[in-house]
């Protein structure tokens, strides 16, 4: 039942985080590093897919895929900073 309720909180919350705009940062590697974790959590995300068939049913939807490489790239070091 709460549930329902929190619905419309949350559809804000995705909402007014999708018009943010961000970069990713890492206090040891340059910004050109990015490129080479990004493309190696994507891999890692694509590999995924194919071995889990739970995961592979769900390749359209690219709002989990940019999760689960924000997630890798937290993982790796990166930290999202709001552009100011």
């Amino acid at each position: 039942m709460w549930s329902i309720r929190l619905l419309p909180v949350l559809a804000v919350c995705l909402l007014s985080s999708a018009c943010e705009t961000t970069t990713w940062v890492h206090p040891t590697k340059k910004e050109e590093h990015l490129t080479y974790d990004w493309n190696a959590c994507e891999r890692e995300f694509l590999t995924l897919m194919q071995t889990n068939p739970g995961v592979a049913s769900m390749h359209t939807n690219q709002t989990i895929q940019k999760q689960r490489i924000a997630a890798c790239l937290q993982k790796k070091g990166w930290k999202q900073v709001e552009n100011k």
